[in-house]
């Protein structure tokens, strides 16, 4: 699908990684093997009640020593839900914009919080604790589109959203997956990140062909590829970052890349607790593969075709954003559900164990959370109770208090669950209180 854009290609950057400390001896410029860093800014912010901003980002510190170009990829406030960008996250994300000048931005076409009268009026929202999969129907196009928009007049940088990954099966009355990233990709005339481990994910557990979805997008809008490995959970096949990237999605990337004339980087991701088990030099040589695959996609460039046009597809409307965030996340968290008509309500009862799934990797993120944010407290709890045992602490902590937007605050809350409840263990005050003042610790 070829469309009207104004805006210009993206520089061609090249190979990227995902930064976290555990891969820097992999971005050394000598190695030649990541010619671009991407960064998730949010997990370099803490909350920052002091600063006008509401955040202080410790980013820009943390990468200064990478001289690579800098994408920014963020996993704070996507672009698919009801809830807008706060004014908070807005200030901070463009200071680390200002500070690291990245070609492009991107986040993700999803939603993390939903307002429990389902009309944002009565209460705060409240978060998810995972990204779930937003309403595909011409309102949940227009909601997108809008908020892309913003997000690039209050950066003042091209914008990209990450298509993906769900876990639902199709619901009744919403678009294709393809359609839905076609609409918004034209409607907001913006980049696309194409995850292509994310529609590989899609196709595994039941919803559209790789092939479809590729046949169906504006591949000329398509910026920047992310690649990862998968895991299987529950019988479902998991967006899981949890290894290198597979053969199958390796022959998928070699078979798409000649008809993205607008592409800018290849990234893979993998999140930090795998490193160790797979090893850097595993992941230098894919990386190595990835680098003779670009080299190969570059000195092609001049002969790329520009994709077939075709309309497009009409947008049904059978899907109302607030209601469909409402039902999903009421369902994740434990809520009460609100009235839903009889075919959605049919649907959500249809999908109990996607919905189940989804229940568990929210509370899986937020026990990585609290490794992150209170690892003292962790690991008193595990030596004194045992992982089983801690776990069950976790589940009261988890039903008594919802999912926080940050890492920090999560921790937070945590050591207020445990200083009103009475666990006799020794010296886990010491250790809360040490945690307590790691979290305090102004970012510098």
């Amino acid at each position: 699908m070829a469309t009207m854009r104004n805006f210009p290609d993206p520089p061609k950057l090249g190979i990227g990684i995902v930064w976290w400390p555990g891969l820097d001896p992999l971005c050394r410029p000598a190695e030649g093997l990541v010619q671009v860093i991407e960064t998730e800014p949010e997990v370099f912010w803490t909350q920052c009640p002091a600063s006008n901003r509401g955040f202080a980002s410790g980013l820009p510190a943390a990468v200064r020593h990478l001289p690579q170009p800098k994408l920014l990829h963020g996993v704070g406030a996507p672009f698919g839900g009801t809830a807008a960008q706060s004014t908070a996250h807005c200030q901070t994300l463009v200071a680390d914009i200002e500070a690291l000048r990245p070609a492009w931005i991107s986040d993700h076409l999803s939603f993390d919080r939903f307002w429990p009268d389902a009309s944002g009026n009565d209460a705060p929202a409240v978060f998810t604790g995972f990204f779930m999969p937003p309403a595909q129907s011409a309102s949940g196009v227009a909601q997108a589109a809008s908020h892309i928009r913003h997000r690039r007049a209050a950066t003042g940088v091209p914008v990209a959203f990450e298509n993906p990954v769900s876990y639902l099966p199709p619901a009744p009355g919403e678009m294709p997956d393809s359609d839905f990233i076609a609409a918004v990709a034209v409607a907001a005339d913006c980049g696309i990140l194409l995850d292509l481990h994310n529609v590989l994910c899609n196709a595994r557990n039941g919803r559209q062909s790789v092939q479809e979805f590729c046949n169906a997008i504006p591949l000329d809008r398509v910026w920047e590829i992310h690649l990862a490995g998968g895991a299987s959970q529950r019988g479902f096949w998991l967006d899981a970052h949890a290894g290198l990237v597979e053969p199958e999605l390796m022959d998928i990337l070699v078979d798409i890349l000649p008809r993205l004339p607008s592409l800018g980087a290849i990234t893979f991701e993998i999140i930090p607790d795998y490193v160790a088990g797979i090893g850097l030099p595993a992941i230098a040589k894919m990386l190595g593969e990835l680098n003779d695959i670009w080299q190969t996609y570059i000195g092609a460039a001049n002969r790329i075709a520009a994709p077939p046009s075709h309309n497009t597809p009409a947008l049904p409307n059978a899907i109302q954003p607030a209601l469909w965030e409402h039902a999903l996340g009421a369902a994740v968290n434990g809520m009460p559900a609100p009235s839903l008509p009889p075919e959605l309500a049919s649907w959500i009862g249809q999908a109990d164990a996607s919905l189940a799934l989804y229940t568990f990797l929210a509370q899986e993120g937020r026990a990585s959370s609290l490794v992150m944010s209170v690892p003292r407290t962790v690991r008193a709890l595990l030596r004194a109770l045992g992982e089983a045992d801690t776990r069950a602490l976790l589940a009261r902590f988890w039903s008594h208090t919802g999912p926080a937007y940050t890492t920090a605050e999560e921790g937070r809350k945590f050591l207020d669950f445990l200083s009103i409840t009475a666990i006799p263990v020794a010296g886990l005050h010491a250790e809360m209180l040490a945690d307590l003042s790691s979290l305090l610790r102004p970012v510098s």
